[in-house]
């Protein structure tokens, strides 16, 4: 197996890690989109890719290289278009062909396209939509024929692929797009913990990557069919002793077996791959709603404004966290202890003794009725915010409508507000009884202002 850099320069990734990585990493985009026509195919003339990048550093004139030679001079904007140029031939990036009549072109190399597209889709957060993956394997394998059969079966076992990968790096996805609102985020933005939850997390992962495959492209709706074709092409002595054949003449195999093998091979991990896939799914709606839970509770406890300890406590931190000149001695009785001798803290051990119990009286007249309900409702307050309560709530909201907008929810306390909250983030985990719709409005309810979004009855 060829080792990485026997491909790629050696020199590769310095220009990413380069001081200038962001300046590099704005020209090779700008070169990427100069030649990515038709016409063009990643082969582009030098001076018009030089002037591109000309008018890049003519908006941004302070931009100083420094990782330049001393003999190179890269003060005016063509200069530093030149340097950015022969940087990255330099590192492996490009590459420079004569056309004659004094003219040259530049091109980007195989990989270094394939390397550009995946730092554009980190740098623009573009995420993969499952729009008809499944049931492209299936319209395939429904129409598998001997004569175009090494096509097809070859197609679908593409597309299963792309399925797994897309599965495996959202369920990926899901972790990191958590960690950057639960770990990373200031603790006292929660405007912000809350639009990245709710807005862009609804859009990124429910709306574009992960509703189609739930709903109209669902596994259950084709897997058995899908099974179905590829165990009736195996089980077809005649059928798979003709495509491996098929094989042979296609791919120029001259052992037969290999070639049986490689059907074989072909069809076994499309049975395999959906066979586990809803394993896959599964182990993503555990790990969507263990997450969402995560932060549900850290929303709870942002907003908690309670006199209980959990209320005190945060309001503690908050006094602590936005006073960088906080007196704790104020809090804490803190005194300087020091040993006497060797012996100053030797206790003599004693024997144990066995305790024993005596029956306690308590007099119930002490406590009064309206202590006793207090009590009862502090016991109590922590399961009126589970999904199944909040899944009620909105039985109670609704009313028998099909659908109440969040402007028209009475919002008369912080209580009210939290649960308004908990709607919205519990509207898509399993077994819930409604779904919500954004309407791209700002409303104000109350004593809050937020993005209005509609409150719909969904029958289980």
């Amino acid at each position: 197996m060829a080792h990485l850099f026997d491909t790629i320069h050696p020199n590769f990734f310095s220009v990413l890690s380069s001081p200038n990585r962001k300046t590099y990493v704005d020209c090779i985009f700008i070169i990427y989109h100069s030649i990515d026509t038709i016409e063009d195919a990643f082969q582009g003339d030098r001076e018009f890719i030089i002037s591109r990048l000309i008018d890049y550093f003519d908006e941004q004139p302070s931009e100083e290289f420094e990782d330049i030679e001393d003999d190179e001079p890269a003060r005016t904007s063509r200069q530093k278009a030149i340097h950015v140029i022969n940087v990255l031939k330099k590192n492996g990036w490009l590459g420079e062909e004569e056309l004659g009549d004094y003219k040259t072109s530049l091109n980007l190399f195989d990989y270094s396209i394939q390397l550009i597209d995946t730092l554009e889709n980190i740098a623009n957060n573009r995420q993969s939509e499952y729009t008809g993956e499944i049931f492209t394997v299936y319209s395939l394998l429904s129409s598998f024929n001997l004569e175009e059969g090494i096509g097809v079966l070859e197609q679908a076992h593409q597309k299963t692929q792309d399925i797994l990968r897309k599965l495996k790096s959202l369920k990926a996805n899901i972790y990191r797009y958590y960690y950057d609102i639960t770990k990373k985020q200031s603790k006292n933005d929660l405007q912000h913990l809350l639009e990245k939850l709710l807005i862009e997390y609804k859009q990124n992962f429910f709306d574009s990557a992960y509703y189609n495959l739930k709903t109209t492209d669902s596994l259950p709706r084709y897997k058995r069919s899908i099974l179905e074709t590829v165990n009736r092409i195996v089980n077809d002595e005649d059928m798979m002793d003709k495509l491996a054949l098929k094989v042979q003449t296609i791919k120029r195999i001259d052992d037969y077996n290999e070639a049986f093998h490689y059907v074989e091979d072909h069809l076994r991990y499309i049975t395999d791959s959906f066979a586990a896939l809803e394993h896959l799914i599964l182990a993503i709606d555990r790990k969507n709603e263990q997450y969402i839970s995560a932060a549900a509770a850290k929303i709870l406890f942002f907003t908690n404004q309670s006199d209980d300890v959990e209320g005190i406590f945060n309001r503690l931190f908050r006094i602590i966290l936005n006073k960088k000149d906080f007196d704790y001695t104020t809090l804490f009785n803190l005194t300087q202890a020091r040993n006497l001798d060797t012996g100053s803290l030797y206790n003599q051990r004693r024997m144990r003794l066995d305790t024993v119990p005596e029956e306690i009286t308590f007099d119930e007249d002490l406590i009064s009725e309206d202590f006793r309900k207090e009590k009862i409702k502090l016991l109590l307050k922590n399961n009126i915010y589970g999904k199944k309560e909040i899944d009620q709530h909105v039985r109670h909201l609704l009313g028998g409508q099909k659908s109440v907008e969040a402007a028209h929810v009475r919002l008369d306390n912080q209580e009210d507000y939290v649960k308004l909250l908990l709607i919205f983030l519990y509207s898509k985990s399993v077994g819930m009884h409604y779904d919500v719709e954004p309407m791209g409005k700002d409303v104000k309810n109350n004593f809050v202002t937020f993005q209005n979004f509609r409150i719909k009855e969904v029958k289980r």
